[in-house]
């Protein structure tokens, strides 16, 4: 097995990228700077941000200090503004190089903090629902607000006299007389004010340091929700962005985008506005992001090179995956288009008697084969080619328990289906479950690839695509196995029809999210629309998703609503889920469940698509939705 979290070594060649960044966040021409590493879930942004952290943190570094943080660790703060940056000034303090030169500065800036978290708490927790409560007589206000107090101030506040008593206080009464200060005059300017001289306070303290470069890493800031994303950058960009400064920020440049949507998108944006309102996006992303780096896909090469390496690390003693490694480095240093495979490795490994070494050259020699679907199958992302192994190693020791004798390659390749065509991957499980293991399909699909001139049948349609036809083509073939034992292996996909959804970015789940909680047609028609951003792998899974949920819920309009929309706005691959899904609703004699409302979207749907238009004349005609049906299509 593999852990998902980052190595020391650099398996995935991305030194140049963290060198290239590097260079930049360094040059004191440029400086303050802030970096976004853009890149999907699981693409490598953390392993970079990782190598820049230790490096940039090297003994040799005098004049260059670097910070780590993981932004999610902030997503539970009521002020993540305040929290990022007093997180920020307190590893300042602590840090060995220079922490003693500034002790006093950052205690002073600490202090900043808290008035500044003070302020914030108390005008939104407090002082306004005090002057509400008061005013009112709300006996129930005055309760909540003592709660709130209690939070801020801490178990002293017990009832609303404490409260008075504690807004009586010195410190107290500059909260309070600042904050109705600014209620009262409507002072806009005291907000910048404390902005103002927080950063030249800031500035001072970096000074006295003696850095040239002080580099903070943001690590994880996709992974918080959208309100802390924006609460994050801002902190940024309005206190610590000062000279000698440089910020990383990791994340799926896609949710980012999706974070300044959600905090300044207007809930009455018509469909007209929406190219000019992304337009707005862009600009307010590139105003906190000064640099974006987009990190590139693996290509097959990548890939072929990473798996060998990944073999190589868990299987091969220390001593030997050094040998492996140094010439891999040494090899890409030279060479950045070839693969580093097995041929390289059986070099190095070559006249060893060991048993090991000769698995290991076994296994890479697979590597070599399923690299290219791996590659195209899951889109070149370093974190899903770990799962896929790690999925691939424990249903071979599933095998070994059930005493099943598996040829690894093969297994290799119905996981390669499995996660380029799930939907395929379960017709073959069906047909070689009523074959007895042996599915003709696959002779015929074999015999294609060699003789395309001979056409496939009506029942391989859905196969007859590239991708799919290269992996039939793909050794081992599977024409003379009994693939009985290799299905049984893999019910765990079988019976979870969202499988893939562990395995794609948040980006899924917002834009998931965002879609069926819609409260108007005009408002999905807008939300439908950010479908585009996902690759086709993302899309299948929010397309399932859908499925899923009218299956379990046959009676709720708001799903097929969905569905229809999604087709309805050119998204072709909903519609042949969609299909299944009705059929499968017919099948199990659930139709009476699908609300009638539904016929005019249906009917207005099968007019474009033959098939459709069949399967919705073949619902039980004494199900409400069939009656609806015959109505409309009478009008059509």
């Amino acid at each position: 097995m593999w852990s998902d979290n980052e190595t020391e070594k650099d398996l995935l060649g991305f030194r140049v990228h963290a060198d290239l960044i590097k260079s930049v966040i360094t040059n004191e021409r440029i400086l303050p700077v802030s970096v976004g590493i853009f890149g999907d879930w699981g693409s490598g942004k953390s392993s970079i941000m990782k190598m820049l952290d230790q490096e940039l943190n090297a003994n040799d570094q005098e004049d260059t200090a670097c910070l780590y943080f993981n932004g999610w660790t902030f997503e539970g703060y009521d002020d993540a503004k305040a929290a990022l940056i007093e997180d920020i000034l307190i590893k300042l303090k602590e840090n060995k190089k220079f922490g003693h030169k500034i002790s006093d500065e950052v205690t002073k800036l600490l202090k900043s903090v808290n008035w500044l978290r003070a302020g914030g708490f108390l005008m939104k927790n407090i002082v306004q629902p005090s002057f509400m409560a008061y005013a009112t007589g709300g006996a129930s206000l005055i309760v909540d607000v003592v709660g709130k107090a209690r939070d801020f101030f801490g178990n002293a506040i017990e009832n609303s006299t404490d409260l008075v008593n504690k807004m009586g206080t010195e410190e107290g009464k500059g909260i309070i007389n600042e904050l109705k200060g600014i209620i009262k005059n409507n002072n806009s300017d005291a907000i910048p004010t404390v902005v103002r001289k927080f950063r030249e306070d800031f500035e001072k303290t970096i000074n006295k340091t003696g850095l040239k470069s002080l580099v903070i890493l943001i690590d994880d800031l996709d992974r918080c929700n959208p309100e802390r994303i924006i609460d994050n950058l801002e902190a940024i960009k309005l206190f610590l962005n000062v000279p000698k400064t440089a910020f990383i920020i990791g994340a799926d440049e896609r949710i980012v985008r999706h974070a300044i949507e959600c905090r300044y998108k207007s809930p009455n944006i018509q469909s007209a506005e929406i190219e000019q309102y992304k337009g707005i996006v862009t600009d307010y992303l590139e105003k906190l992001i000064q640099v974006p780096y987009r990190l590139p896909r693996l290509s097959n090469a990548d890939v072929e090179t990473y798996m060998t390496l990944l073999f190589c690390n868990r299987d091969l003693s220390e001593n030997d995956f050094n040998i492996v490694y140094d010439e891999f480095v040494k090899f890409r240093e030279q060479d950045r288009h070839s693969s580093f495979n097995y041929e390289k490795v059986k070099t190095l490994v070559n006249g060893k008697k060991n048993a090991k070494h000769k698995e290991v050259v076994q296994q890479l020699q697979m590597v070599q084969q399923i690299a290219p679907m791996v590659t195209d199958g899951l889109k070149g992302n370093p974190r899903q080619i770990k799962r896929f192994l790690n999925t691939f190693t424990l249903r071979l020791e599933l095998a070994e328990i059930a005493k099943f004798d598996l040829d690894e390659k093969i297994l290799a390749k119905l996981m390669v289906l499995e996660y380029i065509a799930l939907a395929r991957f379960k017709e073959l499980c069906d047909w070689q479950q009523m074959q007895n293991g042996r599915p003709k399909q696959i002779i015929e699909l074999e015999n294609h690839t060699q003789n395309p001139t001979v056409k496939l049948s009506m029942e391989l349609a859905e196969w007859d695509k590239d991708i799919l036809l290269k992996w039939a083509k793909m050794r081992p073939s599977l024409k003379e196995i009994n693939l009985m034992d290799y299905y049984w292996i893999a019910r765990d996909k079988l019976v979870n029809t969202i499988d893939a959804e562990a395995m794609v970015s948040q980006i899924v789940r917002l834009i998931y999210k965002s879609i069926t909680t819609y409260t108007t047609q005009a408002s999905l028609k807008s939300e439908v629309q950010k479908i585009s951003q996902l690759s086709d792998e993302e899309r299948s899974v929010i397309f399932n998703m859908i499925n899923r949920n009218i299956l379990e819920h046959p009676n709720e309009e708001r799903y097929y609503e969905i569905a229809q929309t999604i087709i309805n706005s050119g998204f072709s691959d909903m519609m042949v889920i969609y299909k299944e899904t009705l059929q499968n609703l017919r099948d199990n004699k659930k139709e009476s469940s699908i609300p009638a409302s539904l016929a005019i979207g249906m009917v207005a749907l099968g007019k474009n698509d033959s098939d459709f238009m069949a399967l919705i004349k073949t619902f039980e005609e004494t199900s409400k939705i069939s009656k609806s049906l015959n109505i409309n299509f009478k009008k059509k």
